[in-house]
């Protein structure tokens, strides 16, 4: 190894952590997380102006973290394998040429591969984090992971002010150039602030992996968000299921035998990080059945069952102030770590998350307890990514973190994915009314959902081995 190749790989001190460096991280982070709920307030629009209905409009939203799904943990491997920030630079280019693609398309399916290629951003976040990990220690390393955890939710739920505010003023294509923007600001931003990292070994890429995780995940995702329209036992969706659970299998049998799997073993044979993958899955479902279902909720005409009236623009602003708080969690958390031991501060976030889901399921009618109690779930979201990366690399190998990372940005782009279409499957067909509006028992079943799965991610914390930080 070169005297320089040392150098890029060794640990910076506390005292000399660079801010650029984590800012040029964040304005990563911040444009993936940002296109995951921007289109959001504009899908009538898209249904409008493409004639389709709102469920394919869904698909707008599902194309992108479907394509997160399959690209986060590929391109974290080759994180590992060729340097992290030199793949992070390739991934947020191949974001901003999605963005222009689906911005100047004209047709669904245009936009649609543009929203595919913009997916790979998702990786940002496990990339980012393992960068963290290799250049920062001590409290600089727990406070920049603070910093990417917080914004990685704050984009999401600042995207929906921003969405509403543009959809209103100017007209859809802007979204996808904001995103172009960030992209383009967060490369130029990586190059000049972030040291080169020494690449690892190069090794075949897992081909058949990639593969059969996207014969797992697609048809399953096809059942969630379609499976109401053609029929729980028609023989598409019937089909589909059986396609997923053969390609799972499939996907068993083939990773136990590649020398280089992309799912590695441990990842769910290992106690804690099986746990802690687990309670992704619910850290990315719950929040997004408020991001698709509140908006619903806000917007709905006085003159329904149930119903604020308020604008786009409007239902933006009251959302804002949970997403202040999802940021705000990731930074409370390295205090909570060096108190608690990490499995306590995951049930903490939870648990913050099931107060806040029942507070919005008793009072669907009250702005105020809206406002308030989406905050309590903001909170419990921020503080629950932050630990979560803490946990996955405190005990992943450092060789393969950025693989372990993006294996764990799977699962919560799988959470994350099914909360649209889980979503729309309530919104549709429980507890509407006769004109076909949902009423109030529908959104008091959607945000009960919210707190069954908060609870039981509360008791999944306990899995995770005690072990203080």
């Amino acid at each position: 190894m070169t005297t320089d190749t040392r150098a890029a790989a060794a640990p910076i001190a506390p005292e000399s952590a660079p801010r650029g460096m984590i800012l040029a991280l964040a304005s990563a982070v911040l444009a993936f997380s940002m296109m995951q709920t921007l289109l959001v307030p504009a899908l009538p629009v898209f249904a409008a102006d493409l004639g389709i209905d709102a469920a394919t409009a869904g698909w707008l939203l599902t194309a992108y973290l479907l394509s997160g799904a399959v690209a986060a943990p590929v391109i974290g491997s080759l994180g590992d394998r060729y340097g992290h920030r030199r793949v992070l630079m390739i991934a947020m280019l191949v974001f901003v040429a999605g963005a222009a693609l689906a911005g100047l398309g004209t047709a669904l399916p245009v936009i649609l591969a543009g929203r595919v290629l913009q997916g790979s951003a998702t990786a940002s976040f496990p990339l980012a984090v393992a960068i963290v990990r290799g250049r920062m220690v001590g409290r600089d390393q727990a406070v920049a992971i603070g910093w990417l955890s917080g914004t990685l939710g704050l984009g999401a739920g600042l995207a929906l002010v921003v969405g509403g505010a543009v959809t209103e003023i100017a007209n859809w294509p802007w979204l996808f150039g904001i995103g172009g923007l960030l992209g383009l600001a967060s490369v130029l931003l990586v190059a000049r602030f972030v040291p080169a990292s020494a690449p690892g070994r190069p090794a075949p890429q897992d081909l058949a992996g990639i593969a059969l995780l996207t014969l797992v995940l697609l048809p399953l995702l096809l059942v969630i968000s379609q499976g109401a329209r053609w029929g729980w036992l028609s023989w598409p969706t019937l089909a589909l299921a059986a396609l997923t659970l053969v390609a799972l299998i499939a996907l068993i049998a083939v990773e136990r035998r590649v020398a280089q799997p992309l799912i590695a073993p441990e990842l769910v044979t290992n106690r804690a990080l099986a746990a802690t993958n687990l309670l992704t899955l619910f850290l990315g479902f719950v929040p997004y059945l408020f991001y698709v279902g509140l908006p619903v909720l806000l917007q709905a005409g006085a003159g329904g069952q149930i119903g604020h009236g308020l604008g786009v623009t409007a239902t933006g602003a009251a959302l804002l102030p949970g997403a202040v708080l999802v940021f705000l969690g990731g930074r409370f958390t390295p205090a909570l770590l060096a108190r608690i031991s990490g499995r306590a501060v995951a049930g903490l976030a939870l648990a913050v998350m099931l107060v806040g889901s029942l507070g919005i399921a008793c009072w669907p009618g009250s702005l105020g307890a809206i406002i308030g109690f989406f905050c309590l779930i903001g909170l419990g979201n921020g503080i629950g990514f932050a630990v979560i990366a803490e946990l996955i690399a405190g005990h992943a190998d450092r060789a393969g973190l950025g693989a372990a990372l993006g294996f764990n940005g799977v699962l919560r782009t799988v959470g994350s994915a099914f909360g649209t279409p889980v979503t729309t499957l309530v919104l549709t067909a429980v507890g509407v009314s006769a004109l076909g509006s949902p009423g109030e028992g529908t959104f008091r079943a959607l945000f009960l959902l919210a707190s069954a799965v908060s609870l039981v991610g509360v008791f999944a914390a306990w899995l995770i081995p005690a072990r203080r930080r």
